[in-house]
């Protein structure tokens, strides 16, 4: 199954077999409900529903043709068109045009007053099977403008005049105007009840017997003779039919499950996705397919028009067939939309009119923070004003409800309020890190909430950052004083040593050694320290020109190479197949490369490799020095670049811890890049420098 839900050509299969099967399924369906009582109830053509309709259209012109009469029969005469009317039907209803017969009584006295039976006037020796129903007809005899009202000055109020048919006048007292008299108020009008009694007193009636049927043998070749020939045509596979109808029926719903499921899968997805027909806007889709569906419709009734039913079941494999399949085809095309973007969660999200609100939303929304804070709240008390005059003419829940969704508007908004009022209160008490939620928050309040979150974070931040700096203060004293105390306090030293044992000591020439290099230290030291505040300040002459990177590496690591010797370290260079060449000031990036190669010198972990390598990616040079630590680089990346700090937290090595800050520093000042990256012991340093244009060829002097 699941293969068959990917695959193009299986769905697309499964795509026109269902519209070839929903469009017979259609027909058939259709066909055989409308031919219910034949198919359950019919031994023959009178028992059809074909009958019971030819049937139904010849009753209503029976019942004209009865009205007509008996208004000729009251009034002596008809107006033309009524005339005409009559005469039609008579001819339209008599036996040599129609196997309808009927005759026309009086009900209360059984009188026959039309019929189109031949011979004797027995309807059930003529028809299959005799109709009865009762006609009721009514005649206003009397004009309501021949009615009047007159003031009677002793009672109070009106009375009511009505003329009767035989011209005589009859006096109504209202039933309200009783109760007027009774408790003694005046009554000028009358009650509605009592005229519609005046006015049924005129009124003439005539109850009619309609009794009809239809002739059985049928002897006239009209719609029941061609009805029966129709019946005698389909009565046979009536059954065959519905049994295809069954059958195609529970095939379109098998189809249609396929297809749902299948909907959205594609070869090599893990979850449905949507295709370009299910990116276009939902609502969109669903106006273009009604009037393709209406246009389609409008099409089959053209086809149909004028068909009797054996040519349209003819017509039916033809037009409206591909019409149907037109039909289907559209709705199916816009469930199977549906539903790729419910297995998506797009169902809601792509429609063109929710994308106009939001647009609309946002436009209002900008438009109304544009104003004061002042205006927006006068414009909506306005508008409530307006709201409520314009509700009081409605009923009186709708007010109601509408004042209830203003009070809890009016409520949330307090409660709101309360939540950034309690928020402002954490932060101001010392929780800095407190954020007030600001979901589901009025526009205004939550502006203002988020901004009461950014200043708790920005008064953290600060926090944090002067803690830091008054720590790093405290360890830059700490460092600053050690390292310049070990070498002055040796000096000290070794100068009393000398001065105790004079110049002619067998051991003044070591002390005298160790001077010089604790002085150097010294002197190292401090120079570090003046370099370290200029590079930071920028306040070091740059002086750019094109330079090879790999050159320059190349002689710092001829240098380095005794040194790298006597530690135990193995340099791994890697260099491009040619120079890259760089913008950068010389002496500057000398002193960045020296500090990178001694840093690597005092702290690599004897008998290791420091791999070193030059490259080239997109527009940049790129210099790279990893070695494996000595020591446990516990300690971040960025903490390892400021002033005094050394991966050797004992501090026995005699690094200042000012190389990388320095080389940092220096970099950055050239318009470079410096990182640093720890990955357990493995300490990796990177130089990155915009690559430098190529150099223009010289051009031939001037002959």
């Amino acid at each position: 199954m699941n293969k068959f839900k990917t695959s193009l050509a299986a769905k697309a299969a499964a795509v026109l077999l269902t519209l070839a099967v929903v469009s017979g399924g259609f027909w058939a369906t259709l066909f055989t409900i409308s031919q219910w009582d034949t198919l359950w109830l019919g031994n023959s053509y009178y028992d059809s529903s074909d009958y019971d309709d030819d049937l139904v259209n010849r009753e209503f012109q029976l019942r004209e043709l009865a009205r007509l009469l008996q208004t000729k029969e009251w009034e002596g005469t008809l107006p033309y068109l009524d005339q005409r009317r009559l005469e039609i039907l008579e001819e339209a209803l008599s036996a040599e045009r129609t196997n309808f017969r009927f005759n026309i009584r009086r009900n209360d006295t059984g009188v026959l007053i039309y019929s189109n039976l031949e011979g004797t006037g027995v309807l059930e020796d003529h028809v299959h099977a005799v109709e009865q129903i009762k006609l009721t007809l009514s005649q206003d005899n009397g004009e309501t403008a021949n009615d009047y009202k007159i003031w009677d000055s002793e009672r109070g109020y009106y009375l009511l005049n009505v003329t009767l048919p035989d011209g005589t006048l009859q006096l109504f007292l209202p039933s309200e105007a009783e109760q007027a008299a009774l408790y003694g108020y005046t009554y000028d009008g009358y009650d509605d009840w009592d005229y519609d009694e005046a006015r049924d007193s005129r009124v003439t009636q005539s109850v009619l017997a309609l009794e009809y049927g239809v002739a059985d043998p049928l002897v006239v070749e009209d719609e029941f003779w061609d009805g029966r020939a129709d019946y005698q045509s389909y009565a046979g596979y009536l059954p065959l039919v519905a049994v295809l109808a069954v059958v195609l029926d529970a095939l379109s719903v098998l189809l249609l499950v396929f297809l749902f499921r299948a909907a959205g899968w594609r070869a090599g997805q893990p979850r449905p996705v949507l295709n370009w027909f299910d990116r276009i806007p939902l609502d969109l889709l669903a106006f273009c397919a009604f009037w393709i569906i209406v246009v389609l419709i409008n099409a089959g009734d053209s086809i149909t028009y004028g068909l009797n039913t054996m040519e349209l079941i003819t017509e039916l494999w033809v037009g409206l067939g591909a019409i149907t399949a037109g039909v289907a085809g559209t709705l199916l095309a816009l469930c199977l939309t549906i539903a790729d973007r419910v297995k998506t969660g797009t169902l809601w999200s792509n429609n063109l009119l929710r994308m106009l609100g939001s647009l609309a939303g946002r436009g209002l929304r900008a438009l109304a923070r544009s104003w004061p804070l002042t205006g927006r709240t006068a414009l909506l008390f306005v508008l409530y004003v307006v709201c409520s005059v314009f509700l009081m003419a409605l009923p009186f829940p709708i007010w109601l409800a509408f004042q209830a969704v203003a009070l809890l508007a009016l409520c949330r908004w307090t409660i709101q309020w309360r939540r950034v009022r309690d928020g402002t209160t954490r932060i101001l008490g010392g929780e800095p890190e407190f954020k007030i939620d600001t979901s589901h928050m009025y526009s205004d309040l939550a502006d203002h909430a988020q901004q009461l979150n950014d200043l708790g974070e920005a008064v953290g931040t600060a926090v944090d950052d002067r803690l830091r700096s008054e720590r790093f203060k405290a360890e830059l004293i700490t460092n600053v004083s050690h390292d310049l105390k070990t070498p002055l306090t040796s000096i000290i030293n070794y100068v009393d040593l000398l001065r105790k044992q004079g110049l002619d000591s067998p051991h003044a020439l070591e002390y005298l050694e160790v001077l010089e290099r604790k002085s150097q230290r010294l002197k190292k030291l401090t120079e570090d320290l003046v370099e370290a505040s200029k590079a930071s300040t920028g306040s070091l002459p740059v002086h750019l020109e094109r330079l090879g990177m790999v050159q320059l590496l190349q002689q710092a690591l001829g240098e380095w190479e005794e040194r790298f010797a006597q530690s135990g370290l193995t340099a791994v260079p890697e260099y491009p197949a040619a120079e890259a060449w760089i913008m950068a000031d010389g002496r500057h990036l000398w002193r960045v490369i020296d500090n990178l190669l001694s840093n690597c010198n005092k702290y690599a972990m004897e008998g290791t490799r420091v791999y070193i390598a030059v490259t080239e990616w997109e527009g940049q040079v790129r210099l790279s020095i990893k070695n494996v630590s000595r020591q446990a680089l516990n300690i971040p990346a960025e903490r390892l670049m400021e002033r005094f700090v050394r991966g050797d937290e004992s501090r026995a090595t005699e690094g200042s811890g000012l190389g990388l800050s320095i080389a940092r520093s220096l970099t950055e000042l050239q318009g470079g890049q410096f990182r640093l990256d720890i990955d357990g012991d493995l300490f990796k340093a990177a130089v990155i420098f915009p690559q430098a244009p190529e150099q223009p060829e010289s051009l031939p002097p001037a002959s």
